[in-house]
């Protein structure tokens, strides 16, 4: 089987059987055979991706897609667009799981896999950037911070698992916050950034990450790290005028 074949089949493998696991967020081969419905789903969320940069993170983007695939406009009925958000950060984790499996064995450090996957991470929402902004605002509001902290927390304990990281106790813990910090900061700045090929967010990670190395791991540093990114999220979304100051 050729590398291309592989990485197709495990992507549409990761999707499926996270259908059955989302609670855990844990990958697994042992699961049931997905509905009908759920495969209708998931193709109908995989296309929408396709209107974001036109209709944004909305529920016409839902809409517009399951129209296009000859489904009811309806099928997929959603107050807003967390739906697709979602979908797109459980595509977006896939595909850099898949692209570590690949490449990660090229890297010596924890520290140098870490950067490596925050890379990857970034380049999977490089398509959006421009709309992201939309989708963090609405991860922000109140009713959808549970998705979004499970989401960031299942990003952030995969990097280190895949990094090699066998932290315990507060050490764990620790990590796993300052790399949320640094991983959301870099998405934000990248929302600003208008540099060659995100040159600009690439040495703003570079920078994020050896802040990492230099800061024992401690509750105290974990929390700056948490009040930095709280902040930034904040200063961003308020100039692009989605929360109000």
């Amino acid at each position: 089987m050729n590398s291309a074949m592989r990485r197709c089949g495990h992507r549409q493998a990761l999707a499926l059987s996270r259908v059955f696991n989302t609670a855990s967020r844990q990958y697994t081969t042992n699961t049931p055979r997905p509905t009908d419905g759920q495969k209708v789903r998931i193709s109908i969320l995989d296309h929408a991706l396709t209107k974001v940069n036109q209709l944004g993170w909305t529920p016409a983007a839902i809409e517009q897609a399951a129209t296009d695939l000859g489904y009811s406009p309806m099928a997929l009925a959603s107050r807003d667009g967390m739906p697709l958000i979602d979908h797109f950060m459980d595509r977006a984790l896939d595909e850099t799981c898949i692209e570590a499996d690949d490449q990660l064995h090229e890297f010596d450090t924890p520290i140098d896999r870490i950067r490596f996957l925050c890379r990857v991470r970034l380049r999977q929402t490089r398509p959006y950037i421009r709309r992201w902004p939309e989708a963090a605002a609405l991860l922000a509001q109140p009713g959808n911070v549970r998705v979004a902290m499970g989401q960031l927390s299942t990003l952030v304990s995969r990097m280190w698992y895949l990094a090699g990281d066998q932290s315990t106790q507060i050490d764990w813990h620790a990590k796993r916050s300052m790399l949320a910090a640094a991983y959301v900061a870099s998405e934000l700045y990248m929302c600003e950034d208008t540099s060659a090929d995100f040159s600009a967010t690439w040495q703003f990670l570079d920078r994020r990450i050896e802040n990492m190395q230099g800061i024992e791991h401690t509750a105290n540093m974990a929390q700056n790290f948490g009040n930095q990114f709280s902040r930034n999220l904040f200063n961003i979304l308020a100039s692009r005028g989605y929360i109000s100051q």
